[in-house]
């Protein structure tokens, strides 16, 4: 017996607090369901690369202009330290001996999760280095 196949879900757009059908397919598989069915939503907002490039550059801005740091790696891990976003490193009789820096790598963090990181590792940037850490984005 063969695999029955499974159309994809309705695909939904957020607007406003209202969900819309993303194209005229979707509004077509959304009608076939009775008004008040409830769906599962799960959102598919991806990150950006053009937001990932902003992070890094700011962090090579910084530490071009202040020397505090070695290279952006150093200052990306003691931004995740500052805003304690660190995982317990366990020895072998279950004790904690250290702290190691949660990844915000693409498949470690949603959309959101990272535009939260974003806005307080800038804040916080901004604040150690006395100046807005994106000034060089309007130059």
């Amino acid at each position: 017996m063969t695999a029955r196949h499974k159309p994809p879900p309705p695909i939904a757009v957020l607007d406003g607090s209202r969900l819309s059908p993303a194209t005229a397919y979707d509004a077509e598989e959304l009608q076939r369901h009775p008004s008040g069915t409830e769906f599962n939503l799960v959102a598919r907002t991806a990150r950006s690369n053009r937001q990932q490039g902003t992070y890094w550059k700011a962090l090579t801005h910084a530490v071009w202009a202040t020397g505090r740091w070695p290279n952006r790696e150093a200052l990306h891990i003691a931004l995740k330290v500052k805003l304690g976003r660190v995982e317990p490193i366990y020895d072998m009789a279950g004790k904690i001996v250290g702290m190691r820096p949660d990844s915000t790598a693409f498949d470690a963090m949603t959309h959101r999760e990272f535009c939260e990181y974003m806005d307080e590792a800038m804040t916080t940037l901004s604040e150690a280095i006395g100046y807005d850490a994106l000034a060089w984005m309007d130059a």
